[in-house]
């Protein structure tokens, strides 16, 4: 197991799972993430044909992010949101509240991605405000392990 020293630069919420950025177990890792009701990963993100498209697609996500960033998206999800899945909440004019990925904006409408992965569409003339929300995805290290969340990151890692 490489041992790696903390550094200045990562959270003080990541400087306990610094050792999860080595030494993870990739076949446990991928249990994790396809099999894991907790964590429920494949629910929301594909791998290859596997999964959803609620979330990000990690195919490939090895090559394109670091294992420091794929860390820090499983224990704190908020810190840094992929391109096209924010979250956003909406309030209409007669103070009902919806919440979902924003998908699509028009001068008319904006299309908010569900959980369920159906798409909700409401007339801009009925939204009374529209702020950015939290991420859909939950903070995993407090559903998973922290032998766990090291073979999540060098599943991750793998995935070239």
């Amino acid at each position: 197991l490489a041992r790696i020293q903390p550094d200045e630069g990562t959270p003080p919420s990541l400087s306990s799972y610094r050792f999860a950025l080595a030494g993870g177990n990739a076949a446990e890792g991928r249990k994790v993430f396809m099999e894991k009701a907790e964590a429920s990963c494949i629910r929301c993100h594909k791998v290859n044909n596997d999964g959803a498209e609620v979330g990000p697609n990690l195919t490939g996500v090895g090559k394109r992010q670091t294992r420091e960033y794929l860390l820090e998206s499983i224990v704190e999800p908020n810190a840094k949101i992929a391109a096209g899945f924010e979250t956003v909440l909406v309030t209409l004019n007669d103070g009902s509240l919806h919440a979902g990925i924003l998908k699509d904006e028009t001068g008319e409408a904006i299309s908010l991605m569900q959980p369920t992965g159906t798409v909700e569409k409401l007339a801009k003339a009925s939204i009374k405000s529209k702020e950015r929300g939290p991420s859909g995805m939950p903070a995993l290290a407090s559903l998973l392990t922290k032998r766990e969340v090291r073979d999540l990151v060098e599943y991750l890692a793998g995935l070239k």
